[in-house]
């Protein structure tokens, strides 16, 4: 059957070494009184990085930069400028929120996280263990709450600076065309900030 091909960012799978995947998340504070970072609008599946200040942004260009990643955004609780609590798949930025309330996002941020995502091209079995970035890291779809991110096959490299690995590709009868864009591929977060580095040292900012 043909691929679905819809583009939806990161969407949480499996635990990487077949562990148990309780779809637990984190709960990380937004700063609801600055607009350093926390106007822009946040989607579901977008990717996340974390801020000195003990906050979390969006990733700082298109295809995710060279921040380390914290994880992918589920949701978010907020009150809206009316005081109504409110959960929302996406963060509608400082600007619909009440002033001087607190706003919480649940991050699937464990390191061994693996996500589903998809491919904007063609990705074939021989791809897997190869890098890639996404297609975008900043847009998604104001109806939805969800991001429009997908991994871009243009970008497919050993170079380890690139934001994800394929660890896989799903077997869903909606996704096994590997001639066209629309399969999904099985990644995890090559540069995950709770990730040690190779010499021993954690990624800290």
């Amino acid at each position: 059957m043909a691929n679905l091909d819809a583009a939806f960012g990161l969407r949480p799978y499996k635990m990487l070494g077949e562990g148990a995947n309780t779809n637990g998340v984190s709960n990380y504070a937004i700063q609801t009184t600055s607009t350093a970072g926390t106007a822009s609008v946040l989607f579901e599946g977008m990717p996340v990085i974390p801020l000195a200040n003990g906050l979390i942004d969006l990733c700082g260009n298109a295809n995710g930069g060279t921040v380390p990643i914290l994880g992918a955004l589920i949701g978010v609780n907020y009150t809206d400028l009316n005081g109504t609590p409110t959960w929302s798949p996406k963060w509608p930025g400082t600007a619909a929120v009440k002033t001087s309330t607190a706003a919480t996002a649940m991050i699937a941020a464990n390191p061994d996280q693996l996500f589903l995502i998809n491919c904007n091209g063609a990705g074939a079995d021989v791809d897997v263990h190869r890098n890639a970035d996404f297609s975008t890291c900043i847009t998604g779809n104001a109806t939805t709450g969800q991001s429009l991110g997908e991994l871009d096959i243009s970008t497919l490299n050993s170079t380890n600076t690139l934001n994800l690995r394929i660890v896989g590709f799903s077997d869903e009868p909606s996704s096994d065309d590997a001639t066209v864009s629309g399969r999904l591929a099985i990644v995890m977060l090559n540069n995950h900030f709770y990730r040690y580095n190779a010499n021993g040292t954690g990624a800290g900012i």
